[in-house]
């Protein structure tokens, strides 16, 4: 077994944490963008309503997923997590970086690496 690369968990934590309060400031973007859209529509299907009250429970979760991770990455702990499972289970190359590598400055993802948008 080859010797690998650990990560203090509080670490861990904290850095989850502030992906997910980008998150959920993207969340709330989406929402103010939405909002004077959704004034000028005259009548919308029941199902178009649930799709937009989805995003607005989307970025309660994500508050509350964020302030639990908050919390967690002040515990003081010696507990270490072994990297190269979750390197694996993530499929951003650019959140694997933000997240597992030892590095206090953020990550940007340079041009050629933003890929293409996936509209659904």
């Amino acid at each position: 077994m080859k010797n690998s690369a650990t990560i203090p968990l509080s670490t861990l934590h904290a850095r989850i944490q502030d992906e997910l309060l980008s998150l959920t400031m993207l969340a709330a973007e989406v929402q103010i963008a939405l909002g004077p859209t959704l004034k000028n529509v005259k009548k919308l299907s029941p199902s178009v309503q649930r799709s937009f009250q989805a995003v607005d429970r989307l970025q309660q979760t994500l508050e509350d997923l964020q302030a639990v991770l908050a919390q967690l990455s002040t515990e003081t702990t010696t507990t270490h997590v072994d990297v190269e499972p979750l390197k694996e289970c993530i499929r951003l190359k650019h959140l694997s970086h933000k997240l597992l590598d030892n590095m206090d400055a953020p990550y940007t993802l340079a041009e050629e690496e933003s890929g293409t948008v996936a509209w659904f």
